[in-house]
Order: structure tokens, then C-alpha cells, then sequence
């Protein structure tokens, strides 16, 4: 069965697992997938180890839902929005667009909302353009 993406899931709930993301990795990938499969064995791993690369993990898991439906353009779109954002937004847009020019003057303010921006705009379909 298909597995909702954040946007599908409600508000709150997808505000509570990055909480528990950030907090207990594995369990967010349990209450995510409510069963114990490979990506629940892999976070306990990635926590035990290395907290960070588990909390990477269960974000992949509750926002990509799992192995295989993150493609390799998404990946490269997700480090440009890290590094350069304006860049990872003309990646995903394909065009030059207004989110390119307010990830622009968000760099030069302030670096990590734009990359915020960037990831917002990139993954979850916000833009400016429909405001102005």
C-alpha cells in the first residue's frame, strides 16, 4: 500500500515524529511504519553507532518513506539545498523562478533560513509566486 507523505499525513502528527526523530530515532520509525522491518533494525543501528546518522535515517524514512522512493536527483536537489540553496531550488523548479531571488537575499542574510526555505520550496511544493 501506498505510504502518505508528510503533506498527507496530519500537521501534528508529522510535528510530533520529528520531535521523536530527533529524540529517539528508532522509535519515530516504529510509530512511522508500525512494524519491525529492515528500516527499524537499520535506525537502531544508526543510533547506536552514530545518533546523527539515526536521526538522518528516520527523517529519510517519515519524509521519503524508505528505501527506493528516494531517487538520485533528489538526493543531489537535497545537498545544492544545503550548500547553495538557490541552487537546489533552480534544480527541482527547472527555471528561474521568485523563490530563486528570496533564497538569494536569505543567503545573504542569513544562511540556514535558506536553507530551510530551499528544502521547503524543493520538497514540500511552498512558494513565493503564489503570494505575489
Amino acid at each position: 500500500h501506498a505510504v502518505p507523505t508528510p503533506l498527507q499525513k496530519p500537521a501534528l502528527v508529522t510535528v510530533l515524529l520529528v520531535i521523536l526523530s530527533i529524540l529517539l530515532p528508532p522509535l519515530a520509525v516504529f510509530v512511522d511504519e508500525p512494524k519491525v522491518n529492515d528500516e527499524f533494525f537499520i535506525s537502531i543501528l544508526l543510533t547506536i553507532f552514530f545518533w546523527l546518522p539515526g536521526i538522518i535515517h528516520a527523517f529519510w524514512v517519515i519524509f521519503f518513506g524508505g528505501k527506493g522512493q528516494l531517487k538520485v536527483m533528489d538526493i543531489l536537489i537535497l545537498v545544492c539545498c544545503f550548500l547553495l540553496p538557490p541552487l537546489g531550488i533552480f534544480f527541482k523548479q527547472q527555471r528561474i523562478t521568485v523563490d530563486i531571488l528570496v533564497a538569494i537575499i536569505l543567503c545573504f542574510l542569513f544562511w540556514f533560513p535558506a536553507v530551510i526555505f530551499a528544502i521547503a520550496v524543493a520538497f514540500f511544493g511552498v512558494t513565493c509566486a503564489k503570494a505575489i
